[in-house]
């Protein structure tokens, strides 16, 4: 297929067009982030100050998952069901074990 050939653009679409292009430059922040790449002490310390954020939030976030795991499987022990109290009792203390934690089991 050959493409048409499409008439010269006016003056007037041309700003339009560069209007356009401009808006969408702005909306994605380029000047920002180009201000950062030519900052190398802004850039170093942004990405310092995230990575503790990630670190904080995924140390906060594997804690809350373990001691909700932990309590789960205190509830099952409770429960006094024949196999899965003595398996989760070993899971328990396996656990206990190698992270040294202590849960109180009634």
């Amino acid at each position: 297929m050959k493409k048409k050939k499409q008439a010269p653009l006016t003056t007037e679409e041309k700003i339009t067009q560069l209007e356009k292009i401009a808006d969408r430059l702005e909306r994605m922040r380029i000047g920002e982030y180009l201000t950062n790449l030519n900052r190398t002490s802004r850039l170093i310390w942004l990405n310092l100050v995230s990575g503790i954020a990630r670190g904080v939030g995924l140390t906060i976030g594997a804690t809350l998952v373990i001691a909700i795991i932990f309590k789960i499987i205190s509830m099952l022990i409770n429960l006094n069901v024949p196999y899965l109290s003595e398996m989760m009792k070993d899971v328990q203390q396996t656990l206990q074990s190698r992270y040294h934690v202590q849960t109180e089991v009634k």
